[in-house]
């Protein structure tokens, strides 16, 4: 590698690097892809391996030989280039190809780029407190005690509040029965409008064994696009009519089903659940501006590269949500009806906003010296292995051991953590 690269420093932390190779870096580097390439050839009176070079050479493809010798050369270019120019990447670097005689190749490396934070000690977030609903209260005390309810069976015509079991299907105007709508054994509880406006109220006042029809128009937005706004008649015929009876909040029935002293003490106790939940939505809600707010103060250039590879990265991640619901890229986009190029442009803008984010958190990390020490990390790895089973302890102890991956990488987390919430109090 010549002794003298041509570096040029650009904005958004591009690094580019224009080398040229000597004949005594390229030789070496050819005949060690010659030998791996070779492998693969078989000349008559030879065995497979053991073809001479020469003759191996002339049946590789020279573009493969190039891009082998390539392969070879470019490690101890990338490791020199690193130390005697104080380049520090956050990203494999892209290589190009300049010229072949003489070897010119052009590494660009991309450092973390410059970032300026404007307005941050400006940035605050209304801290709500949040109170519990009295009607959303009322509704999870019905809850817990639908959960207990009982239904019998009885023989009259249904009214509002039954439970009722039928059989239906649908048809069109030309009385054609509609794919998707036959339906046995299904249950609804009338007045609960969990079915299209007007279904629960053709119910009422049929009997078991009863058989009806009705015309009924789907909501202009039905989740079923092909049902929008479609006339449909239904033939319904009613298999059992249940009334639902539901326990009475008492003292006797918080005890006993509730695991409550009282029913006074059942209240507080779903009071203060429902306002913890309130508290923490409240704090998602608070951590939420902030990110956007701090998004907003961070000014940095991004280099395409950065941008690319996080887009990868964002790509692969989602691929690996969809596999873990039995589902590929080309099936979803299929479900979807997106184009590949529609998903990657999507992907590109959220991965511009993140990158934006985390090197604005890096910067606030430094900028407010933040830290976590030493005996604060082993507190919260020891609650870490507090949690786990006793099988578990040697194998999560060794991870996080200081100076792993694992025990950084939650290091850098607590450090963040630590960073926002000083922003929000």
């Amino acid at each position: 590698m010549s002794d003298t690269p041509d570096i040029k420093r650009l904005k958004g932390g591009r690094v580019e690097c224009s080398v040229t190779f000597t004949e005594a870096e390229i030789t070496p580097a050819e005949e060690k892809a010659l030998h791996e390439l070779s492998r693969d050839i078989e000349l008559p009176g030879y065995r497979k391996g053991n073809v001479p070079m020469d003759q191996a050479k002339e049946k590789i493809d020279p573009q493969k030989l190039f891009e082998a010798t390539v392969h070879h050369i470019l490690p101890p270019a990338f490791e020199r280039l690193i130390k005697d120019h104080d380049i520090k990447p956050i990203i494999h670097p892209r290589v190009e190809a300049v010229s072949r005689e003489p070897l010119i190749i052009k590494i660009v490396f991309i450092e973390r780029p410059e970032v300026k934070l404007k307005g941050v000690d400006k940035i605050k977030i209304e801290k709500k407190t949040p109170e519990v609903d009295d009607k959303e209260f009322q509704k999870m005390v019905d809850f817990m005690l639908d959960k207990h309810k009982v239904t019998t069976e009885v023989d009259r015509e249904a009214k509002e509040g039954d439970l009722i079991t039928m059989n239906f299907h649908g048809t069109d105007e030309a009385n054609a029965e509609i794919e998707g709508i036959r339906t046995e054994g299904h249950q609804v509880e009338i007045g609960s409008k969990v079915l299209i406006p007007g279904f629960e109220d053709n119910l009422k006042g049929m009997k078991k064994g009863e058989e009806k029809s009705f015309t009924l128009t789907f909501p202009e937005k039905y989740h079923a696009e092909q049902l929008q706004n479609k006339p449909v008649t239904f033939h319904v015929t009613v298999v059992k009519i249940e009334e639902i009876s539901k326990p009475e909040l008492t003292d006797e029935f918080a005890k006993k089903e509730l695991q409550s002293e009282s029913v006074a003490d059942f209240e507080k106790q779903m009071r203060e659940s429902m306002q913890g939940q309130e508290m923490t939505m409240e704090t998602q809600r608070r951590e939420r501006v902030l990110m956007e707010e701090l998004t907003k103060c961070t000014k940095v250039e991004l280099a395409p590269e950065l941008i690319d590879e996080e887009t990868r990265q964002m790509v692969g991640e989602f691929e690996q949500q969809l596999s873990q619901q039995g589902m590929n890229m080309e099936q979803w986009m299929q479900a979807s009806g997106k184009k590949p190029e529609e998903v990657v442009e999507e992907m590109k803008k959220q991965a511009e906003d993140r990158l934006v984010l985390r090197l604005g958190m890096q910067q606030l990390v430094e900028e407010k010296n933040i830290d976590i020490t030493d005996e604060e990390m082993d507190q919260i790895v020891e609650g870490f292995l507090g949690q786990a089973t006793p099988e578990q302890r040697k194998e999560v102890g060794a991870a996080y051991e200081k100076g792993a991956q694992a025990y950084e990488q939650l290091k850098w987390q607590k450090k963040v953590e630590k960073a926002l919430a000083g922003l929000l109090e």
